[in-house]
């Protein structure tokens, strides 16, 4: 029983808690609603729901396939869900049954008030920003990896980066590649636990650097970066093998190791 709760808490996390659950009863009314329009809407929109639905939200298919080989990654199931199309079909279909259009438009704007009220803006100051260059990436990835591309000993070399630059990284070049990546917050595969350590570290104020060092040289890790902005280390890491070669964009302190 426990482990039920525990399941049904993790689809309930998946679809994004209370107002994301709301969101999913409109759909499930909308797609009771197709099943009523005709044979077509049953066929493409109706049965198709219902059998995406009966496998994600099986407990049994979590469990065995789910956290085996989509772990991190399953909530991308819901991908299949056409949400958002079948409420909008269904509430277009339901507003041409009223044969006046007075009544139309009265349903209508109701509707878009109710959108209005409940949903929430998405281009806001919170998920989008200016872009910076071309490959919408921040100006201080290809100051980066530009810097690592024109130094390379080999056909790429391994890194430790701030936290906020580990999904963006990997975007633009392959020659960079990191200790860990998106990977360290539990996303699709779990990182070793010397790499945790240094995850930990970086994601403090104040990092204990010799820690991170030792591990970035065990693991050979040429280059290190700190973000100097948040990171408070001392300026000099000879002393730790290191040396700063880089600043770049003002805040991210590239180190390289030191050649014995």
């Amino acid at each position: 029983m426990t482990y039920m709760l525990g399941v049904w808490g993790e689809f309930l996390n998946f679809i994004g808690g209370r107002v994301g659950a709301i969101h999913f009863v409109l759909f499930a009314a909308a797609s009771l609603c197709c099943f009523f329009l005709g044979r077509e809407e049953r066929n493409k929109l109706f049965w198709p729901s219902v059998l995406v639905g009966l496998f994600f939200f099986n407990p049994f298919f979590y469990q065995y396939i789910g956290t085996r080989f989509l772990s991190g990654i399953y909530w991308r199931l819901l991908w299949m869900l056409p949400c958002s199309f079948v409420i909008a079909y269904t509430l277009t279909r339901i507003l041409f049954r009223f044969r006046k259009n007075v009544w139309r438009m009265v349903a209508l704007v109701l509707a878009c008030v109710c959108i209005a009220v409940n949903g929430r803006p998405v281009l806001s100051a919170e998920t989008y920003s200016e872009r910076e260059n071309l490959y919408e990436l921040p100006d201080a990835v290809m100051g980066i990896c530009d810097y690592v591309q024109a130094h390379l000993e080999g056909w790429q070399e391994t890194m430790i980066v701030p936290n906020e630059l580990l999904c963006d990284i990997r975007q633009y070049s392959s020659a960079a590649c990191l200790l860990y990546g998106r990977n360290a917050g539990g996303f699709i595969s779990i990182i070793g636990d010397r790499e945790m350590q240094v995850y930990e570290e970086m994601s403090k104020e104040n990092p204990d650097v010799e820690l991170i060092t030792d591990i970035a040289k065990e693991t050979n890790c040429r280059y290190i970066v700190f973000n100097t902005s948040f990171h408070q280390i001392p300026e000099d890491l000879r002393g730790y093998g290191y040396e700063k070669v880089a600043v770049i964009d003002e805040n991210y302190a590239m180190y390289c190791r030191i050649s014995e």
